[in-house]
């Protein structure tokens, strides 16, 4: 990578150079690099570039493409009705925080009541930040679910009216196994919670609801959004620290 961003200040060095009114002329070598060459380099970059993000484009919608007709093609009745079933298992998202408010009003000790209600703050804000992220990246990007963009080929199991990029499902399960594997990091809580959240977005691509990169993208939010706020979190803490005061210390003497 250093190489090639030296690569890359040395082009437009000659560059601009070449374009100097000091400069030599266009089929010169100067300081032992051919200018003209250069140029040719750069003009042909910028000609190819267009045409290689088109072509990346091309296999990437190919792809989401045969994934879902292949996932379509490989439907049976019952394996329908479990994978509608864990996509609408989504909204046990918010249930979480929820649990963990509850516990922590209601428990007895004070100190444990008050890390269960912090936790519970935590994934709720975690939460929160992917529903705004994923919201506006719908909005914003606009893409169509497949069955729009090729109605006689892709049918979908479960209508929905939002846009397709990224998937909500999948980002709030994501949110919500990042989240709780962060404030409890203990493999009986990350490896059920993932393996949640991994069905989720599976479920997402069988029922046809969404692209491949839909899916990717969503677990992608939804775990840089808890990310993000355990950061957060995990900074106030350590200033909430700093600005305690110190614990009061008391010394004794016995006395003869």
């Amino acid at each position: 990578m250093k190489r090639l961003l030296i690569a890359a200040v040395l082009l437009l060095s000659s560059t601009v150079a070449a374009q100097s009114p000091d400069a030599p002329g266009r089929d010169s070598v100067a300081g032992g690099v051919n200018v003209s060459a250069y140029k040719s380099v750069i003009d042909t970059a910028a000609v190819a570039s267009p045409r290689l993000t088109a072509s990346l484009m091309g296999t990437v919608r190919t792809t989401d493409y045969t994934v879902l007709k292949s996932l379509q093609d490989s439907r049976t009745p019952a394996a329908n009705t479990l994978w509608v079933w864990v996509s609408n298992s989504f909204v046990l998202a918010p249930v979480v925080p929820a649990t963990l408010a509850v516990c922590g009003w209601t428990n007895p000790d004070t100190r444990q009541g008050d890390i269960l209600l912090t936790n519970a703050c935590e994934v709720g804000g975690a939460l929160l930040l992917n529903a705004g992220l994923t919201m506006g990246l719908k909005a914003l990007v606009g893409r169509p679910r497949p069955w729009v963009a090729y109605p006689s080929d892709l049918f979908c199991l479960q209508h929905v009216a939002s846009k397709s990029f990224p998937s909500g499902h999948t980002s709030f399960a994501f949110a919500t196994a990042t989240s709780l594997s962060l404030v409890y990091p203990r493999w009986y809580v990350v490896l059920p919670a993932y393996l949640w959240a991994g069905a989720v977005g599976y479920s997402r691509l069988y029922v046809g609801a969404h692209y491949p990169t839909d899916v990717l993208a969503g677990a992608l939010i939804g775990t840089g959004s808890a990310l993000i706020i355990h950061a957060l979190f995990a900074r106030l803490n350590n200033t909430s620290d700093m600005l305690a005061p110190p614990p009061v210390v008391s010394l004794s003497f016995p006395l003869d």
